[in-house]
């Protein structure tokens, strides 16, 4: 009895065993579903925030390596590349190249178009943002300009009516001395005639 009694248990527990890993891969196949991929877009996305607090130096070292890396064919620097085009110390010309880049690596591998069209999207409306922001600046300096030249304009009429009015003054003034002088000369005919 105790030899059918191990094979019974032997059995009850290969057959737990199997149907335990046959629920156990369904499980594993729900959690490899939720596990998620990680992406360039992530990966850039990443990179932005960790090198938000690059110096001047630092973010020049870096974006010239990633710019001379992201020019070679296997073209594996283009996250930092994108990245760093998207940093707070990037020039506009700096942002236009990342974004180009990103428009030809998603044009170059369409399979991986999904991801970064996105990212791609969001610059091109950074761009757009930027060129209605300098051409406000442009219309606000067109218009301070305007402004500053009537200013300089109304100062230099200002100040040649004042030279106007102090030389009308100064006639004047000649002008009283020489009817005071003619109403002496007229006292002095008045005063010789009687």
């Amino acid at each position: 009895m105790s030899r059918a009694y191990l094979a019974i248990i032997l059995v009850a527990s290969l057959s737990l065993s199997g149907c335990a890993a046959l629920f156990g891969k369904g499980s594993e196949q729900a959690q490899e579903a939720t596990v998620p991929r990680t992406t360039e877009t992530d990966v850039i996305l990443a990179c932005v925030a960790e090198n938000k607090k690059f110096s001047r130096t630092t973010f020049n070292e870096a974006y010239k390596t990633a710019l001379a890396n992201a020019t070679r064919p296997e073209n594996a620097e283009l996250p930092s590349l994108v990245c760093l085009s998207l940093h707070q110390r990037a020039s506009y010309k700096q942002f236009k190249t990342g974004m180009e880049m990103l428009a030809s690596h998603i044009k170059a591998h369409p399979e991986s178009a999904p991801s970064l069209q996105g990212l791609l999207l969001l610059q091109q409306r950074l761009n757009k943002e930027k060129i209605v922001k300098w051409a406000q600046g442009a219309k606000s300096m067109d218009e301070k300009e305007g402004l500053e030249a009537d200013n300089k304009e109304l100062l230099e009429r200002n100040e040649t009516l004042e030279r106007n009015a102090a030389q009308d003054q100064a006639r004047i003034k000649e002008l009283q001395q020489q009817i005071e002088q003619l109403k002496n000369i007229e006292n002095i005919i008045k005063n010789r005639e009687r």
